[in-house]
């Protein structure tokens, strides 16, 4: 089986296209980025990714935890957080909803390989 195709939820555009950049060099299917919760959640209609790289700080009304909530309703893609923050209540949101990972920026291929090799 090939790398799986991972989607990018990011609101800071230079970095979700570095890590878009890094991802690909590595073999990785990649959508996105998108920046905000309503567009992950369109984009994971229309693309079914495997796994969701979701930024927890979005633009627009809706973060990433509320949008990873939304799309478990009917995605089975494994969902990654990424914050810049060190905040413990939405750690503890994040971590409810049973995510694969809950990492700290930066992040790239690198930790991606690592995390999906276990």
């Amino acid at each position: 089986m090939g790398k799986p195709k991972i989607l990018i939820v990011e609101d800071e555009v230079l970095i979700g296209f570095h890590v878009q950049m890094e991802l690909s060099r590595a073999g990785y299917e990649v959508v996105g980025p998108v920046a905000t919760g309503e567009e992950a959640i369109e984009s994971v209609q229309i693309e079914n990714p495997d796994i969701i790289l979701m930024d927890i700080r979005l633009m627009g009304g809706m973060d990433g935890i509320e949008a990873a909530r939304r799309i478990a309703a009917f995605s089975h893609a494994g969902i990654i957080f990424v914050t810049g923050y060190d905040d413990l209540a939405l750690k503890e949101r994040a971590l409810f909803l049973n995510p694969l990972a809950y990492l700290s920026k930066p992040v790239g291929a690198r930790h991606i390989d690592a995390l999906l090799k276990c």
